[in-house]
């Protein structure tokens, strides 16, 4: 049996979350406090075995219609191995309740060509995050990563070390990053929360053992392209950006993005997340994003996810959702095929 505990602080909840090797930023303190904002309730529980802490999963509680609900764990739980995910799901089982089933997304970065690994009681699911991404390994230091791109990609990024001016900055840059996030979506046609909600991530995620900051490249004091990343447990994570159409000559996206991985070989990060492509890079709507990314080199990376069914409307409540998302995808874009 295990123990489970409620923690209500954020410098002993991240240090838990961190010590763990299957870990996520989206497991820290901050995340769970940025998600309020969404309607999200966080709850956070750590669990503990005979050998000690087990796993440590911050899930969010959020009522869709009248009594019914779903309690869901982003890039969670944190894990000491992949093997204790059902044993962590039958424990939440018997604490938490009032929903109509539990998804989970521990966040393994297992290789993307790999079928993901069953486990009895949990379904495989759609993930709410995207399932898909590319790490880049910062252990082989600025040299080996410059090797390993693409060769117009190296070309590209080290015309950026020229003609761009990166840096690293926080809420001063923010303005700057919002014009060229919004002129982004715009271009793509894709859904964004409200300004507020990047602004509490920048806020929230400069947290215990985390950071968040905006990398920006700018030509002639003009910002072209900036991203707003947090760092946490050893990965340094772009979770959003944009870029202008201005100038394009100057490879700004790569100078920022090269900014970002400077920064993590500076501060002793691991991995760099290039944080979501595709499933299928083929009638894509993000089929350039992908290029994109993949140009950087590194390995694409998988997160399955699954679901614990806890009431008897699992089943019609997941196709009532899915149906809503293809919808919404359509109304925006004009395809009922999801970005990523």
């Amino acid at each position: 049996m295990l123990r489970i505990e409620p923690v209500d602080r954020a410098e002993e909840w991240n240090a838990l979350v961190a010590s763990l090797p299957i870990t996520s930023a989206l497991q820290s303190w901050g995340w769970g406090e940025v998600k309020r904002l969404s309607g999200w309730e966080p709850l956070r529980l750590a669990l503990h075995d005979g050998s000690g802490l087990l796993a440590a999963v911050q899930l969010f509680r959020r009522r869709l219609a009248g009594p019914l609900g779903l309690l869901y764990a982003p890039r969670g739980p944190a894990l000491r191995s992949l093997e204790a995910l059902p044993q962590v799901a039958e424990a939440l089982r018997r604490r938490v309740g009032g929903a109509v089933y539990l998804k989970l997304e521990p966040e393994t970065g297992q290789p993307a060509g790999e079928p993901p690994p069953v486990f009895s009681g949990l379904r495989p699911a759609e993930s709410i995050q995207p399932e898909y991404s590319i790490w880049l390994d910062l252990s082989l230091g600025r040299e080996g990563i410059l090797a390993q791109m693409e060769s117009m990609h190296r070309r590209n990024t080290r015309l950026a070390e020229k003609r761009v001016v990166c840096s690293i900055e926080g809420e001063e840059a923010f303005e700057e990053f919002w014009r060229l996030f919004e002129e982004t979506n715009r271009r793509a046609r894709l859904l964004q929360h409200a300004k507020a909600y990047y602004q509490a991530v920048l806020r929230e995620m400069n947290q215990p053992l985390g950071r968040a900051f905006i990398s920006v490249a700018r030509l002639e004091g003009r910002a072209l392209a900036a991203g707003l990343f947090v760092a946490f447990a050893g990965r340094v994570d772009y979770l959003y950006g944009g870029s202008s159409r201005e100038n394009t000559h100057a490879k700004a996206p790569n100078g920022m993005h090269w900014r970002a991985i400077l920064w993590g070989l500076e501060h002793g990060y691991r991995v760099y997340d290039l944080w979501g492509v595709p499933r299928v890079r083929e009638g894509s709507h993000a089929a350039g994003i992908d290029a994109f990314k993949e140009g950087f080199g590194g390995q694409r990376v998988r997160f399955p996810a699954y679901d614990l069914p806890l009431s008897p409307l699992y089943g019609p409540l997941t196709r009532a959702l899915r149906l809503r998302k293809s919808w919404v995808n359509y109304r925006t874009r004009g395809t009922f095929r999801d970005v990523l």
